[in-house]
């Protein structure tokens, strides 16, 4: 039987999501960028008809378009998380640590603590608690136009918890199912990584107020 360590893992894990990457930029990206431009060419240049009826499908290929621009964006990001080193073979603390220091030269300011983390962690619990910070963070801007982040790692009575907080904009409407337009596909992803840990998430936000995230999951 073959066995391979942690770090083998690692780099295996990273030379797939690599090639993942570059199937979905060959395959998904392209046909979205030409169905973008398609879009544009027939809202431009819509065929004659009625006034009403012309208006009507005007209507729909812009929303159509706006669609189709937004799904490209959020392609593109993720290629960017795929294609970025994670830093995971040095251990989670220092590739969260990396993580506030792009923050804090970004301009955000940082507040910090990791208060008895356990040193060793399956690499399943490791890679996702770190795109759980990740996917936060990057929400946080793009949506919520903050200056200051709080991230707070630390286990009590054999649970982990996650709690990151800033002081931007907030969600105006916060519910287990529905999510604040703009946080949508990043709050989906979350609570898809925290259940996969079997964990519980919790969003206390309030418009102008800005928004903290909670999470909390039990040791393996």
């Amino acid at each position: 039987m073959i066995t391979m360590d942690a770090s083998t893992t690692r780099m295996a894990q990273e030379a797939e999501r690599r090639r993942l990457a570059r199937e979905l930029h060959d395959g998904v990206v392209q046909s979205l960028t030409a169905l973008v431009a398609d879009l544009e060419y027939f809202r431009t240049r819509r065929l004659p008809g009625s006034a009403t009826d012309t208006a009507e499908v005007a209507e729909k290929l812009e929303v159509w378009q706006e669609l189709a621009r937004d799904s490209l964006l959020s392609m593109r990001q993720a290629l960017g998380g795929l294609r970025k080193h994670t830093g995971l073979e040095r251990g989670l603390e220092a590739a969260i640590t990396t993580l506030v220091a792009e923050f804090q030269q970004d301009g955000y300011t940082m507040i910090y603590e990791c208060s008895d983390w356990p040193q060793l962690l399956p690499d399943e619990y490791a890679s996702n608690i770190y795109f759980i910070v990740r996917e936060t963070l990057t929400n946080i801007r793009k949506h919520a136009q903050a200056t200051k982040i709080t991230l707070f790692l630390l286990k009590h009575e054999e649970h982990l918890h996650i709690s990151i907080g800033d002081n931007g904009l907030g969600m105006p409407a916060v519910s287990p199912t529905v999510s604040a337009p703009g946080y949508q596909q990043g709050l989906i992803g979350l609570r898809e990584r925290v259940a996969v840990l079997h964990g519980q998430l919790s969003i206390e936000s309030a418009a102008d107020r800005g928004t903290r995230i909670d999470v909390d999951i039990a040791l393996p």
